[in-house]
């Protein structure tokens, strides 16, 4: 469907009846700020609603992994009825102290062997806890410079646990004693004896000759969460290019009684990645996942890869005439059906990424108007409805893309959106207006002066 754009007074006048948006009625949820008082001599007003937008559903997992990706997300959450179950696992090795390295002394006796990861927040409730499990890594040439398949998790030994912790966020938000020193907030999970007495048994001309005869030794650590409580509403994020995030092995020998070996995370060498799956079976997400509906989808359902992401064809807009756009803005704005979505639980993310699609779902960065520069994010606002309700709202400056859909320098009608990712993966979700949502719908207003 095409719009007619060609009597622009009665465009202008009919979208100021219908949303009066000359006045920003409160019931549109648009911002009254988008028109500063004599800013432009005689602008033109307008509001487009008749964009289709679509729930897309690419990947449901992913792995992330490769040098600079060290922020990693860890945990289980099930009790999301709005987007189904989400898990996360964390894959890392630990680097030898040095090359022939040998444990001092004589009569070594091992005390303890714990992993510690640099713990940096979370996302969820954080007084809930959670269990994780940590096992011995059997991935085949699992290397710093490995490619995985996106939707393959990595290989561990189930048959070798090594150790288990169950933790809330909230008790890891405090940095943590170690003989007498102060470290940063960790995750750690105590491993078992007989891994430890293991590591004591290696020697400096085998195991421990160096980090490649040591990855033969351990291929590395699987930190995995227990998917099947009921209850998990949280997941933590971690650090690996941390000081904190080491394995310890604490022991003694016949002189001493406090010594400690530490293997480090090595962020030239050593291999790590992240396994990200979700499950939309029985949320209210599952309903409207490629719909392919011609009408356009009415509730929009956002999440970074992997997950849902939605295309947006806004049609028309190849007709609109030759004019000078003041201000062009896409609103999305979040819906919310009170304290059965659990947004007071799981947040919605702090901005959304808006791409060009070109050939399928090949896609290109945006452009902002006022810099020039990719226009990858946006913040949100938080406002209030009529109704009292605090929700989202997000916006994108679309001036310098519809200008040059007016000159013909830009042909293309059909955009992705999704949470910003910024390299790692983004756990936070949001539920927005879409197609014709009568009070939340997506729109996109348009400021244009005549020449």
């Amino acid at each position: 469907m095409k719009l007619n754009f060609r009597n622009l007074s009665y465009i202008a006048t009919f979208f100021t009846a219908l949303y009066g948006v000359s006045g920003c009625n409160q019931s549109t949820i648009l911002g009254t700020g988008l028109i500063p008082p004599g800013d432009y001599v005689n602008p033109q007003d307008t509001v487009i609603t008749n964009i289709l937008a679509h729930n897309i559903l690419r990947f449901d997992s992913t792995i992330v992994n490769g040098k600079g990706a060290y922020s990693k997300v860890l945990g289980s959450i099930i009790a999301d009825p709005i987007f189904g179950k989400s898990h996360a696992f964390v894959y890392t090795q630990m680097g030898l102290p040095k090359n022939a390295f040998t444990f001092d002394g004589a009569n070594i006796k091992l005390d303890s062997v714990v992993l510690s990861l640099n713990y940096k927040g979370f996302y969820g409730d954080s007084s809930t806890t959670q269990t994780f499990r940590v096992y011995r890594m059997k991935e085949p040439n699992f290397t710093i410079d490995s490619n995985y398949a996106y939707n393959k998790a990595l290989q561990y030994d189930q048959g070798e646990l090594l150790g288990t912790v169950t933790v809330a966020p909230r008790t890891l938000r405090d940095s943590v004693g170690v003989y007498g020193t102060k470290e940063a907030p960790q995750l750690r999970v105590k491993l078992s004896s007989a891994f430890g007495n293991l590591l004591l048994q290696q020697k400096s001309d085998g195991a421990f000759k160096n980090d490649t005869t040591f990855r033969d030794f351990l291929k590395g650590f699987a930190i995995v969460p227990d998917t099947s409580a009921g209850s998990n509403r949280n997941m933590i994020y971690l650090n690996l290019n941390d000081a904190s995030s080491k394995l310890t092995v604490f022991y003694q020998n016949s002189v001493d009684d406090s010594l400690r070996a530490t293997f480090r995370f090595n962020e030239s060498s050593s291999a790590h990645a992240n396994f990200y799956i979700r499950n939309y079976t029985g949320s209210t997400a599952s309903n409207y996942i490629n719909t392919s509906n011609p009408k356009g989808d009415s509730i929009l359902f956002l999440t970074s890869s992997p997950g849902l992401y939605t295309r947006l064809t806004i049609p028309g807009l190849e007709s609109f005439p030759e004019v000078l756009i003041n201000k062009a803005e896409l609103v999305i704005t979040q819906i919310t059906s009170g304290q059965s979505d659990m947004n007071d639980v799981f947040t919605e993310p702090g901005s959304l990424s808006l791409f060009q699609f070109t050939n399928g779902e090949t896609t290109k960065p945006m452009f902002d108007y006022n810099t020039g520069e990719k226009l990858l994010s946006v913040n949100k606002q938080i406002i209030t409805n009529f109704g009292g309700i605090q929700i989202a709202q997000y916006s994108f400056n679309l001036t310098r893309y519809m200008q040059l859909l007016i000159k013909k320098q830009e042909t293309n009608l059909d955009l992705k959106m999704l949470p910003f990712t910024g390299g790692f993966i983004n756990v936070a979700r949001v539920k927005a207006g879409g197609t014709k949502q009568t009070q939340y719908g997506i729109k996109l207003r348009i400021i244009y002066t005549k020449p």
